[in-house]
């Protein structure tokens, strides 16, 4: 028994432990968006600056296969955003995950998810210090190309902000709730970014 409490105690230190701290994302916060490259849902290798267009602002969504609330809960619900905002606002949902466009077609009709999807991995992980816990991990980037404000976890009584917002409400709704909140919460980033 001894031995199974110290399994557990060190999976949730790792699993705590590679999450992005509070000054890597306030270093972010301010400073221009971090450039990466992808493969899009046509097989081919682009880099996020021809998605992101000078003069517009961007939703950047990463996101993994893995997390179910995240993905398979929230993520569906951010169609109504991209259809709403989508011609001002450039959204990208970014899969860290080194599946085939075959997949990402299937993986789109499976969520749904209308939103454009480009495969990313160590370059963007790296670039933005993004680990599984983290996800999904928001960017808003405004129309100069400054990160404005980034959520983590949006749909997670653990969701952390930047700059930083009081979310202990969220420990008393529940996941539906929480998501529908931060919908709200979304939306009104998006309109402060230009949309």
């Amino acid at each position: 028994m001894r031995y199974v409490n110290l399994i557990i105690s060190f999976m949730i230190f790792i699993s705590f432990s590679f999450g992005i701290t509070d000054k890597q994302l306030d270093d972010l916060i301010g400073k221009d968006y971090k450039t990466f490259r992808g493969i899009d849902e046509t097989g081919k290798v682009v880099n996020i600056k021809s998605l992101i267009k000078e003069g517009k602002p961007a939703v950047i969504i990463f996101f993994a296969l893995g997390d179910k609330p995240g993905t398979f809960d929230f993520l569906p619900k951010m169609n109504a955003l991209y259809d709403r905002y989508g011609r001002n606002v450039t959204f990208v949902a970014v899969l860290l995950s080194r599946s085939s466009p075959e997949e990402v077609k299937q993986l789109k009709k499976m969520l749904p998810l209308k939103i454009p999807v480009l495969l990313a991995y160590n370059e963007t992980i790296k670039r933005y210090s993004i680990s599984k816990v983290d996800v999904p991990y928001i960017v808003f980037i405004d129309k100069n190309g400054k990160i404005k404000r980034i959520i983590l976890r949006p749909e997670s009584t653990m969701i952390k902000e930047r700059p930083d917002v009081d979310h202990s409400d969220y420990e008393n709704k529940t996941q539906n709730e929480r998501i529908k909140s931060s919908i709200q919460i979304i939306e009104k980033y998006i309109k402060d970014i230009g949309g």
